[in-house]
């Protein structure tokens, strides 16, 4: 069974931050990206991440003005 999905709107300016952002990572999408920092801010752990990536994922974070 799918999960069931809702749409978020952001500014454009934040989406090509962070469509600039993946070109670094493993990341493939702007949803992949945001779904990996919403979980990180609430706690749940990356499985797919090695800890290399999640600290370039929080760095990024940290850039973007997510987290300090």
């Amino acid at each position: 069974m799918a999960e069931d999905k809702i749409t978020i709107k952001i500014s454009a300016d934040l989406y090509k931050k962070i469509e600039d952002a993946i070109k670094e990572s493993d990341l493939k999408t702007v949803e992949d990206f945001i779904v990996k920092a919403i979980e990180e801010k609430i706690g749940k752990e990356p499985e797919d991440l090695n800890k290399d990536e999640e600290e370039k994922v929080k760095e990024r974070l940290k850039a973007l003005g997510y987290m300090d």
